[in-house]
């Protein structure tokens, strides 16, 4: 399956089937959760799941809304000191300045929905020594996921290839993992574009990225900045694990945690540096944690002009969230619709 059906950046993008499910659907139990924020009220082993407050729309009607009525959705993360994510907030507990206009939030959900996500996997000569323990990550990330979410995955060297669809037959997920053998140069900009295309055609509203990389890109025809301008027009979160050397011996190897750590902040994600074995399993685990119990917000931006710019958004915490140790990650802006 790998050998016959990857394609190489440039190449027309297939038409999809209806895409696999991981596993059978997964029942979760809606709480709802206590007004008080306190961050001793939090069980660390507790899923916090809230119901709706006003229902957002669903995902395939999402990005029409988006586009005809100017509904602006964020995703946001908050966490407290211990990387636990943090249940229980409503409308109220956030501000959001959209161009420093304070906006008023309309919409919030707390619901585990279903994502399209791509994994952007570094499988270049350098990763030769460390490649078993990135294709254990991938399993894990995939066994920690929403059954429901999409999956589909980049293999990067001389040039990035996809080497696993959506709508592949899962039975050849683990087998593609398996063979993945390092060989090349480290072309991980065009392996990132490339993983932005396949998520064009994805069938979810939420989209995210996970890079998997032990430094920075030496071989690719795009840019650091090109790649940056494709995330900032797309709905997509962006995560990396960088599976850093201590002491970086190239220069491209001392410049990746700060790329990294650039391209995913844009985004609302953030780069993980790890350089065990027990690091990288909780890099995984606390990227599934955050893309799983993510609030979601809504709002009619007070700015109706359609000018198709760049507007920044900043969301903080408002009301007894603010006093709290919490930490929370957004996008850093938007383009407005054009007409």
């Amino acid at each position: 399956m790998a050998v016959d059906r990857i394609k190489s950046v440039g190449r027309i993008q297939r038409p999809r089937a209806v895409p696999w499910r991981f596993a059978a659907a997964l029942s979760t139990a809606l709480i709802l959760a206590a007004s008080g924020l306190a961050a001793a009220q939090l069980d660390v082993n507790e899923v916090h799941i809230l119901p709706r407050t006003v229902p957002v729309p669903p995902a395939s009607t999402a990005q029409v809304i988006r586009s005809n009525v100017d509904l602006v959705l964020v995703n946001v993360t908050v966490l407290d000191r211990a990387d636990r994510t943090v249940a229980g907030l409503d409308r109220k507990n956030f501000t959001v300045l959209d161009d420093n206009r304070p906006q008023i939030v309309r919409y919030l959900s707390n619901v585990d929905e279903p994502v399209s996500l791509v994994v952007v996997l570094d499988a270049s000569a350098s990763m030769a020594t460390k490649i078993e323990r990135a294709r254990e990550a991938v399993k894990e990330l995939v066994h920690n996921s929403n059954p429901q979410d999409d999956f589909s995955m980049v293999i990067v060297r001389n040039e990035p290839r996809v080497a696993f669809h959506s709508d592949d037959p899962a039975s050849d997920m683990e087998r593609t993992i398996d063979a993945i053998q390092p060989d090349g140069a480290t072309a991980l900009w065009d392996g990132m574009y490339l993983g932005m295309q396949e998520l064009r055609n994805s069938r979810y509203r939420r989209k995210a990225l996970v890079v998997i990389s032990d430094g920075g890109d030496n071989h690719s025809r795009y840019t650091q900045s090109e790649v940056e301008s494709l995330l900032k027009e797309s709905d997509a979160e962006v995560y990396a694990i960088g599976m850093f050397d201590r002491y970086a011996a190239r220069t491209e190897e001392k410049l990746g945690p700060l790329q990294l750590d650039e391209v995913t902040s844009v985004t609302g994600g953030r780069l993980f540096s790890v350089h065990d074995s027990p690091e990288l399993s909780r890099a995984v685990t606390q990227i599934g944690r955050e893309l799983r119990d993510q609030y979601v917000l809504g709002y009619y931006p007070s700015n109706r002009r359609r000018d198709g710019k760049w507007r920044k958004l900043k969301v903080r915490l408002s009301g007894l969230a603010s006093g709290a140790k919490f930490r929370l990650y957004a996008k850093q802006g938007y383009y407005a619709p054009a007409e």
